[in-house]
């Protein structure tokens, strides 16, 4: 007994089936042509009424598929590239093999079964598209970490982390309780409290080096406070699209000054020494003579070359 319903995929998948079956088999009952794909009389003409709207880029009389099934019998003419079974191009396939390889990344080892599904749909594709040569990706995210992240907040245990800081460009091992995983700019970051820092953290994932489950359930300190923002005052001097991008103004003018507020001086300090001359530090003066210590470090180094 024929489906009396398609799922929008199921009845696509179908749709691109129709076209080469039909051509192949000209002439062929409304009735039998339902029983070969399963489904009901009244779903085959809701197909092949779909098709006749169908065809090649112009979408003309002259270009859409020619489709006969009034009589009962269906016959298809004007289409002759559709009728190809289809397949796929060169940068489709590597871009489907590129996919699969991220989708192994992610999937635990254990899993036999979905590994191998993957190496042979891979193997498949690469001889399709004629690929003579291996190549892999490598998932941004660690798949040891992102298996202790998640078993660490479904147990609510603590994790012990290795991370990567860019602002101090350090790898710092950190103890931390995780609560959950966020977005932000397309950025996945693991939202925690952070022992060390006694203080609330975020930790980009692809930043996080190791992750290890202490097992050791832990709440996060009633009396934990925020650290304290430095309040910094800059002046511009050579206003540019880097410097209104890394300080989030929009409206810079040379010789203008505004207040900037952040929680890291190791940020802070890296930002006005890669702008150049582009802007200066007034305030607070401690950070602005850490800045000038740095800055005539590098070029006591291109002294004694």
């Amino acid at each position: 007994m024929g489906k009396n319903f398609s799922a929008p995929l199921e009845r696509t998948a179908r749709l691109l089936d129709l076209v080469p079956y039909i051509h192949a088999h000209q002439g062929i009952a409304l009735k039998d042509l339902a029983a070969v794909f399963e489904v009901s009389n009244a779903q085959m003409v809701n197909d092949l009424t779909t098709l006749w709207m169908c065809g090649l880029p112009g979408y003309t009389p002259l270009e859409l598929m020619d489709l006969d099934f009034e009589s009962g019998y269906v016959s298809i003419s004007n289409a002759p590239t559709l009728a190809k079974p289809r397949s796929v191009t060169f940068d489709e396939g590597v871009a489907l093999i590129l996919g699969l390889d991220l989708l192994r990344a992610s999937i635990p080892v254990d899993r036999i079964d979905l590994l191998e599904k993957i190496d042979f749909l891979s193997a498949r594709i690469s001889t399709i598209i004629n690929l003579s040569s291996t190549f892999s990706v490598i998932a941004p995210i660690n798949q040891g970490v992102s298996a202790a992240i998640d078993q660490a907040l479904s147990s609510r245990c603590t994790l012990e982390i290795e991370y990567h800081s860019v602002y101090r460009d350090e790898v710092t091992e950190r103890v931390v309780f995780p609560i959950e995983i966020v977005e932000i700019d397309g950025q996945q970051y693991l939202s925690s409290y952070c022992y060390s820092a006694s203080d609330f953290r975020q930790f980009k994932l692809d930043r996080i080096q190791s992750a290890v489950v202490t097992h050791e359930i832990k709440t996060i300190p009633k009396d934990s406070s925020k650290t304290e923002k430095i309040n910094s005052r800059l002046k511009v001097l050579k206003p540019n699209r880097q410097i209104a991008e890394r300080f989030s103004k929009s409206d810079l003018k040379a010789g203008s000054e505004f207040v900037f507020q952040t929680y890291s001086q190791q940020w802070l300090e890296r930002s006005i020494l890669s702008s150049g001359d582009g802007v200066v530090l007034i305030t607070p003066p401690e950070i602005r003579a850490s800045i000038a210590q740095m800055a005539q470090s590098m070029l006591d180094r291109y002294k004694d070359e």
